[in-house]
């Protein structure tokens, strides 16, 4: 990694949590968030795609309880603790 961004990252851990927050949305926004009108295109895309799948019975369908169970195990597995 370069010098600067070695530098940035010791000045961004001397920020207060509400500033790292507040420039973490601002970095988000202008720098990996898409145009929203493409955005919203390719979800109702995906949303399309999804419903088509479920009617046409190309996926299973699990409870939320099942679905509940399976992230916990692969939370497990990975050793991370889930917040309740």
């Amino acid at each position: 990694m370069s010098t600067a961004v070695e530098h940035i990252k010791k000045e961004i851990r001397a920020l207060a949590p509400t500033e790292v927050d507040e420039l973490l949305r601002d970095l988000q926004q202008e720098y990996v968030m898409p145009d929203d009108a493409s955005t919203e295109a390719e979800w109702d895309a995906e949303i399309a795609r999804r419903v088509k799948d479920v009617e046409e019975g190309k996926v299973e369908l699990i409870s939320g309880g099942e679905s509940d169970r399976r992230i916990g195990a692969l939370f497990a597995k990975h050793g991370i603790q889930r917040r309740p």
